[in-house]
């Protein structure tokens, strides 16, 4: 009777446990924040140069069906050694997608020397089996961002009234690190609405599955 009792009372605490751990929420924000989406298509260079990249791609026999094009340089490169010869550059840097979401740590960078691929930097994703199902709120993400900026900048203030973007998309744990595996999660990436600058200062990445930040970003990048 008493092993009994003692095995129901471990059960009991178990599932209390339990039900107090999913319990946990977090407090929302119902300020301005909108959720956007970068299509796999939404290139982000000029419009003139989208057949350009795309003819490079295709006639160097690499698949770009999952490359989304933020930056394109073309110029005309000479080299530092005899015969000094000049060869034409182009270099075409691409955001990954997988489940046509953006990876956010998943940029290539591609050369070409004379319309022949010379080059590649990064490393290109394994892809992934999680799902595009979101677990956080907006408002969740927006009172997140709006307490780091206070611990990070000491401006929450200042940005309460502020409107913000956030992204859902995917990020490497691992990014960085040489040698190790491919890691990716669900995560958001939070942003002011109408940045004036180039870089988006303030910026913010969270894991989707308890709202923990990853890190953030305001000139000074800072991990959690």
């Amino acid at each position: 009777m008493k092993k009994y009792i003692l095995t129901l009372t471990f059960t009991i605490l178990i599932l209390y446990s339990c039900k107090k751990e999913s319990a946990i929420q977090l407090q929302e924000d119902n300020g301005c924040i909108e959720k956007i989406i970068i299509p796999l298509t939404g290139h982000s260079i000029n419009g003139a140069d989208i057949p350009v990249a795309n003819t490079l791609f295709t006639n160097n026999n690499i698949d770009n069906s999952k490359y989304r094009y933020y930056q394109y340089l073309h110029d005309s490169v000479q080299t530092y050694f005899p015969p000094y010869s000049k060869f034409d550059s182009k270099v075409v840097k691409v955001d990954e997608y997988t489940n046509g979401l953006r990876i956010f740590t998943g940029q290539l960078v591609f050369e070409f020397k004379n319309e022949l691929f010379n080059f590649k930097a990064g490393l290109p994703t394994n892809g992934t089996t999680l799902n595009t199902t979101t677990n956080l709120t907006l408002g969740q993400l927006r009172k997140l961002f709006i307490d780091n900026i206070e611990q990070f900048d000491n401006k929450g203030n200042q940005y309460k009234d502020s409107c913000f973007k956030a992204e859902f998309g995917y990020f490497n744990l691992n990014a960085g690190i040489s040698y190790s595996t491919e890691n990716l999660i669900k995560a958001w990436r939070v942003t002011l609405k109408n940045s004036l600058s180039p870089s988006e200062y303030p910026i913010a990445y969270y894991q989707d599955n308890d709202g923990k930040l990853i890190y953030y970003d305001n000139g000074i990048r800072t991990f959690k």
